[in-house]
């Protein structure tokens, strides 16, 4: 109701018919006659108003159809038009994408032109890749030299150990004979 009354206010005015200022009869009629065209027809007074006084006031008599609950006020609108498309705000060549920001770089050009089989995997580039291959490759050639060392010394070793046995045996054989009173050899 509070902010219909300015609306109410303003309507009183417009349909309140304006008097013009009194001016004297022969200053009145001189100056009709510079500011009027010949031929025009005359001006009447507007007498209807733009809005309905009576429709006003039947609309604040009614109970108001939102309640206002506290202090905190409430705006609705209604929007009267058809929802506009994407192609209505972005245009009709919104498909076509802005223009790239200038030449390809050189990782561009490389993954353009290297074959999917020859380019890094994910966890390495090229570079990277090679470093690890380098290295597994010369891991592996330690351990299997390593690996060759230890079982070439566990062979002699036993080989070692077999000799010493055989040249143990070949001197109690050589006591035995002895002790048996027959001729060394």
């Amino acid at each position: 109701m509070i902010l219909l009354a300015p609306v109410l206010l303003s309507a009183m005015m417009a349909g309140r018919p304006r008097q013009p200022p009194q001016i004297p009869q022969a200053q009145a009629q001189s100056d009709e006659a510079a500011q009027k065209p010949v031929g025009a027809p005359p001006v009447e007074p507007l007498t209807e108003l733009p809005v309905s006084l009576e429709r006003i006031q039947r609309a604040l008599s009614r109970p108001p159809a939102i309640r206002i609950r506290g202090d905190r006020l409430v705006f609705r609108v209604e929007v009267l038009g058809r929802k506009p498309t994407i192609e209505d705000i972005l245009g009709p060549d919104y498909l076509k994408g802005p223009v790239p920001y200038g030449g390809m770089t050189h990782q561009e050009f490389l993954n353009m032109v290297t074959p999917k089989d020859y380019q890094g995997y994910a966890a390495f580039n090229n570079r990277e890749a090679m470093t690890v291959a380098a290295t597994s490759f010369a891991l592996q050639w330690a351990l299997q030299k390593a690996i060759h060392k230890f079982e070439t010394a566990k062979q002699d070793r036993e080989r070692e150990a077999a000799r010493k046995e055989v040249q143990e045996a070949l001197a109690e054989l050589e006591k035995a004979r002895l002790k048996a009173g027959l001729p060394p050899k």
